[in-house]
């Protein structure tokens, strides 16, 4: 709960899928409301320090994106839907009024999600790069047919080596992401773990296995490769050179959804996937 007055707002839209009329609409009911209004580009990955919290306008992807940004400052975010699926943002633009004159007053709830940092290291354990956040993954992956080996280690503890198309490394938000594709289990988001799901896994074994929040997942790739990649929340993609290594654990900040009610996730799954 913001404990201080609301006097600065951001908005970060997707153009493909809001329009400009929409967003004006927004801009001046806050404004009449007496707050300052910031418009982002889509793709800003700074916000100013004044900002008290941040609306995502988009589908998904255009809040992931925004989460990544906002979470770095510790500004809560709230996402108002125009995507397919709209499984992340809970308020429709025909609501957005409402859930903003809550937020003014002071009627809501943060709801705090764990996120994911990765990074490059070297085969003598050095930084190259890489560094990233993740608010529902990380994936080691390939481009080409070929079967992949990847051997990993939970806290430098040797785990297995999973041969197939890849590995994704989750938090519990993206259980309902490429992690579920993938045949990974549904995880309530609020938990906090780190989920690793073989993609296309050759051997039986290969099941997703969860971890604490705590632990640190090292993924060990083979000297011969030089297709692979590295890709974050499907947005960013890193190159990987062979014989480099991938770690990844909890990252230092939370995401700070906003929720005007309760969270109901498994209200949320079964009406997404048309549960019975």
């Amino acid at each position: 709960m913001m404990v201080k007055k609301v006097k600065c707002a951001g908005i970060r839209h997707n153009s493909a899928k809001v329009s400009k009329s929409q967003v004006e609409e927004i801009t001046a009911w806050l404004e009449e409301h007496g707050i300052r209004t910031i418009v982002l580009e889509h793709t800003t990955n700074e916000l100013p320090d004044e900002m008290d919290f941040l609306i995502v306008m988009g589908g998904d992807g255009t809040l992931i994106g925004g989460a990544r940004t906002a979470a770095k400052m510790r500004i809560p975010i709230i996402g108002i839907d125009f995507g397919g699926l709209g499984f992340l943002s809970e308020i429709k633009f025909r609501d957005c009024k409402m859930a903003l004159n809550s937020i003014l007053k002071g009627d809501y709830q943060i709801e705090e999600r764990t996120m994911l940092r990765g990074e490059i290291r070297d085969c003598d354990g050095n930084d190259i790069g890489g560094l990233c956040t993740a608010v529902n993954d990380i994936v080691v992956t390939k481009k080409s047919s070929r079967m992949l080996r990847l051997m990993v280690y939970v806290n430098n503890e040797y785990y297995n080596e999973i041969l197939g198309d890849g590995i994704i490394v989750s938090s519990a938000t993206g259980s309902t992401a490429y992690s579920l594709s993938a045949g990974g289990p549904i995880v309530s988001p609020t938990l906090d773990i780190i989920l690793i799901s073989p993609i296309c896994p050759h051997t039986l074994f290969s099941r997703s296995l969860v971890t604490n929040g705590a632990d640190e997942i090292l993924i060990e790739l083979p000297p011969e490769r030089e297709d692979l990649i590295m890709t974050v929340d499907g947005q960013e993609e890193y190159a990987l050179a062979p014989e480099c290594r991938v770690v990844i654990r909890r990252f230092a900040h939370s995401v700070r959804y906003i929720r005007i009610r309760p969270s109901h996730f498994f209200e949320t799954v079964r009406e997404k996937f048309h549960l019975r």
